[in-house]
């Protein structure tokens, strides 16, 4: 499974999608940061100072949601259950 990206909001009701680059597409970038509007990226037109608080907050709240997805054991011998994940509702730990 390979992560495409995510698409997040700031509180002031703006969208951002921050986009994984496939390893062989450009060397040495791996991510990509664009505007989300009407389902269709867009360009940033923001200073500089505006972009890394941005940045600042992508980079928090994907913290705060790896730290709350469940954490499953290194043996793949066995398949969680739906289920399970769900019952889980954000306790993070199996």
């Amino acid at each position: 499974m390979h992560v495409k990206g995510f698409i997040l909001e700031d509180d002031q009701g703006r969208e951002f999608v921050l986009g994984c680059e496939r390893p062989y597409t450009q060397i040495g970038q791996k991510f990509f940061l664009r505007g989300w509007q009407r389902r269709r990226l867009v360009p940033l037109q923001y200073s500089e100072r505006e972009l890394r608080e941005i940045v600042g907050g992508i980079l928090i709240t994907l913290e705060e949601l790896f730290e709350t997805l469940p954490r499953f054991s290194g043996k793949r011998d066995h398949d969680v259950s739906i289920g399970l994940v769900n019952s889980l509702n954000g306790r993070g730990h199996m």
